[in-house]
């Protein structure tokens, strides 16, 4: 991975590529942020970048998904008063990762995060392949 980059994919085809495997995926899965996660990390952009567009991207779709859940039935109080106590904890997480993200190097933090979803990625077959 250490200094790995595809220029070849970073034009439109590429992103409306992206942008439909991971739209389908976010309808099947909610999962529709690793197409994008990965094809941010294989091309040349910096990793200031990739945080915020992730960042901007996991907000619009959670607001999307929240509104669909909640009018298909599925967020009821409970979730929102689980939502609320995790909202609470939430900015600790954020100063931590922060204060990781300003230390570390461009490669290391390209690398931690392939190796994230990877391990997110195995835990979700995991997860499917226990419940069949």
């Amino acid at each position: 991975m250490k200094g790995y980059s595809n220029k070849k994919i970073n034009n439109n085809y590429g992103k409306y590529f992206t942008g439909m495997i991971s739209g389908t995926l976010n309808g099947l899965t909610t999962l529709g942020g690793m197409p994008v996660a990965l094809f941010l990390l294989t091309t040349c952009i910096q990793p200031a970048v990739i945080r915020g567009s992730l960042a901007a991207l996991f907000f619009l779709t959670d607001i999307y998904a929240f509104i669909l859940s909640f009018f298909a039935g599925i967020v009821d109080i409970t979730t929102i008063y689980r939502v609320i106590s995790l909202i609470i904890i939430l900015p600790i997480g954020v100063f931590i990762g922060n204060k990781f993200f300003i230390k570390s190097k461009e490669e290391t933090y390209r690398k931690v995060v392939f190796y994230f979803l990877i391990f997110i990625s195995i835990l979700g077959i995991f997860r499917i392949i226990s419940n069949i």
